[in-house]
């Protein structure tokens, strides 16, 4: 039987953004971004208040190294990522998906999306948006098909605690949806910080919801039967800049 022949749609600007914060260069080796949140009930904050780009989370990375008088070249890639969760350098899922999608809508021909988010500028730049900034009704819209998603939307989880970003997807000869590819920043998922995940697509005139997400909980579970809840308005947003 000959294998169905598939074509796979991405960005140039998401794959570079997304390598660039998995591939951080810090002592001669390369560390993906842990995940981090600022916890603002308890007052604890991180560099950049986990909304940090690739070159300040190594920025941050190396100042932590001199004030403990470490070398980040003599240190393992893991010793390197037990320091950056230690000093609370990474980035949160709201942060990820805000650079993702300013550097998409420069390869679009935009200035980057903080000027078409209200409220999204503050302490820490532009990238203070956070998930319910991004995914409001006044700056997207919803997606009810799975057919009709493309690079660059957004995948609210968690009633809108927590946001991914489609890196890709991939469909037959024919146009049909076969996959769909997803990045995140993530503390719940069996994988953490930012990575990647993939949806088979079942049916495609369906939604999200009801396709077979690959992704488990850090306990195992289904990460869709957990943390997707569309009563709650979770589902695929898109901005409206780009509709």
């Amino acid at each position: 039987m000959n294998k169905e022949k598939t074509i796979k749609k991405t960005s140039e600007a998401l794959d570079k953004t997304f390598y660039s914060y998995t591939h951080l260069s810090l002592g001669g080796k390369m560390v993906s971004a842990p995940y981090w949140m600022n916890k603002l009930k308890t007052g604890i904050f991180g560099p950049y208040g986990g909304k940090g780009r690739p070159e300040e989370l190594i920025k941050a990375t190396k100042e932590a190294a001199q004030r403990g008088a470490l070398s980040l070249e003599n240190m393992s890639a893991e010793e390197i990522l037990s320091l950056m969760k230690r000093k609370k350098i990474g980035v949160d899922c709201s942060g990820f998906v805000f650079w993702m999608l300013d550097g998409l809508d420069k390869e679009k021909g935009g200035n980057g999306i903080a000027d078409d988010i209200p409220g999204s500028s503050g302490k820490f730049q532009a990238s203070r948006a956070d998930v319910k900034m991004l995914t409001d009704e006044k700056v997207s819209f919803t997606l009810n098909k799975v057919k009709d998603i493309v690079p660059g939307d957004m995948i609210r989880l968690r009633g809108g605690k927590h946001l991914a970003v489609v890196i890709s997807i991939t469909t037959n000869e024919n146009g049909k949806l076969k996959e769909i590819e997803y990045a995140h920043s993530s503390c719940l998922s069996k994988e953490k910080g930012v990575h990647l995940q993939k949806i088979k697509v079942i049916d495609e005139e369906k939604d999200i919801g009801e396709q077979d997400w690959l992704e488990k909980t850090s306990s195992g579970e289904s990460y869709t039967d957990a943390y997707f809840v569309p009563e709650k308005g979770d589902g695929v947003k898109r901005l409206k800049i780009w509709s």
